[in-house]
């Protein structure tokens, strides 16, 4: 059998074989996987069941021999009609070829797809709900599984159960593309235990309705686990009518207990006790997603160049959200240049320094003095700088 494969189709891949026309055996000089030979194999001995299907995503795609074998087996065309017109579909509603290729290697099962009653319905009841055509690409992209589902019984329940909550099409759109899944998981799964969970914990509405359009993936979770961060944050001494009760929730939820203790020690090597840690995260829980780089940076900046003390930090966690090249150290210049020029007779208030706007930053430390264009280009050069 081995006998009749030519040079060429012996050189799938990387492997070279040599065909010895006397012994009709042949030899790898390279051994070649069990997977790539089981391709060649399966494609003499079934002709017609995987072989098609596997060139098909060779060819068109740039499958390897070994996944597109494991791939094919999951296919049922042998002609080029039904998977070109799934790839006519996706190009018809904007997709690129770069997301088509990402879609089919991540889910090569959508080929087999029937185009006209499976995938077109579902594309056309995302478009209906107001979604763009890059909108639909980048969800399915990421999670391309969706189209799996029921589109009566599962995708449409799902978008409406949540369109529900945030009142709002494009709401919905934007949490379904920060985290796709939510589409693909009927709600009485994770969705709905997990709001009525806050709820029975009293968090209002709106807020639940803010957490899932602006972090999905914390009302996606085992609603066991959701009950534990839920618990545990309200003995933390937060407010479950308060907006930082969910953003306690979904920092929590995020960081795990690894994350919380690293975090921790980088703010006790700037003399914070664990409640100081804690008061910080009762006001402001971002201060425990800041990245341990940031933290270090920002508390250098203000300590060693804006004479803070670390306890005013504690007191004053917003002081973490800033960007330290886009505002600390252009608006630092702004406010060292006046003083130096005695134009202000003492440094402001950091909060008000560098949480206040940029309008109104501008009007109090530039415009109304003489030297506007000359702060304006220091306030420019250090914030290009940044960029």
């Amino acid at each position: 059998m081995f006998y009749f494969l030519s040079k060429s189709v012996l050189q799938y891949g990387r492997h070279t074989a040599a065909v010895s026309p006397t012994h009709k055996h042949f030899s790898f000089q390279l051994s070649p996987s069990i997977i790539t030979l089981r391709f060649f194999i399966s494609t003499l001995e079934n002709p017609n069941k995987h072989s098609f299907a596997a060139s098909y995503l060779i060819n068109k795609f740039g499958f390897s021999p070994e996944s597109a074998l494991s791939a094919s087996k999951h296919l049922n065309f042998t002609t080029t009609e039904k998977p070109d017109s799934v790839i006519h579909i996706f190009k018809h509603y904007g997709f690129s070829q770069v997301q088509t290729l990402k879609l089919v290697k991540k889910y090569p099962r959508v080929l087999s797809c029937n185009p006209e009653k499976t995938l077109l319905p579902k594309l056309e009841f995302f478009h209906s709900k107001g979604m763009s055509n890059n909108d639909i690409a980048r969800i399915l992209c990421t999670y391309p599984h969706i189209l799996e589902r029921s589109l009566e019984n599962c995708i449409t329940l799902n978008f409406n159960f949540l369109g529900n909550l945030l009142q709002s099409n494009d709401k919905t759109i934007a949490a379904a593309k920060r985290y796709s899944p939510i589409l693909y998981h009927k709600p009485d799964r994770f969705l709905k235990p997990c709001i009525d969970i806050l709820e029975e914990y009293g968090v209002p509405q709106k807020h639940i309705a803010s957490l899932a359009h602006r972090w999905p993936r914390s009302v996606m979770m085992s609603p066991n686990y959701l009950r534990r961060i839920v618990e545990k944050v309200r003995k933390m001494g937060l407010d479950p009518l308060k907006p930082q009760f969910t953003t306690a929730v979904m920092v929590m939820s995020l960081l795990r207990e690894s994350g919380w203790e690293r975090r921790l020690g980088v703010y006790k090597s700037w003399g914070w006790s664990e409640e100081d840690v804690h008061a910080a995260f009762i006001k402001e829980p971002w201060c425990m997603m800041t990245s341990d780089d940031k933290i270090m940076a920002v508390m250098d900046f203000l300590v060693n160049n804006m004479d803070c003390e670390p306890s005013f930090i504690v007191k004053n966690p917003y002081l973490l959200k800033p960007g330290l090249k886009t505002t600390f150290i252009p608006r630092a210049s702004v406010v060292h240049f006046l003083l130096s020029k005695q134009l202000i007779e003492t440094k402001p208030n950091l909060v008000t320094l560098f949480l206040c706007s940029e309008k109104m930053f501008l009007e109090k430390f530039v415009y109304r003095f003489e030297e506007a264009p000359q702060l304006l280009k220091l306030y420019g050069d250090q914030s290009n700088l940044s960029k």
